[in-house]
């Protein structure tokens, strides 16, 4: 005859088995989550380092480029300007003057 016993002891353990088992697989299942979401984490503080970079080197550069051009395009219109006859060559020597002084 079968003891009552050792069927409740081989459940027992069966179940035990089975807990540990489903307990491994969610920790298991956590850690891949965690990672996840630390790779998230990371790639986020990454693009916002890229970001802060991006805005320091603008700001680093020189405001004189902006006017250089602003200067450029003011020497182009002055030449424009005496060509069509509009200014004479003092006029526009003088100006031109006011404007290369400038850089």
């Amino acid at each position: 005859m079968i003891n009552v016993h050792s069927i409740m002891r081989g459940r027992i353990a069966s179940a035990a088995v089975g807990a540990h088992v489903a307990k491994n697989r969610a920790q298991a299942a956590g850690t891949q989550k965690e990672a996840a979401n630390q790779k998230e984490i990371d790639d986020l503080k990454a693009e916002q380092q890229k970001q802060i970079d991006e805005l320091k080197q603008q700001q680093s550069k020189p405001e004189q480029s902006s006017g250089q051009e602003d200067i450029t395009q003011k020497l182009q219109k002055l030449a424009n300007l005496k060509q069509q006859g509009l200014i004479s060559e003092e006029e526009y020597q003088k100006s031109k003057g006011d404007l290369l002084a400038k850089l």
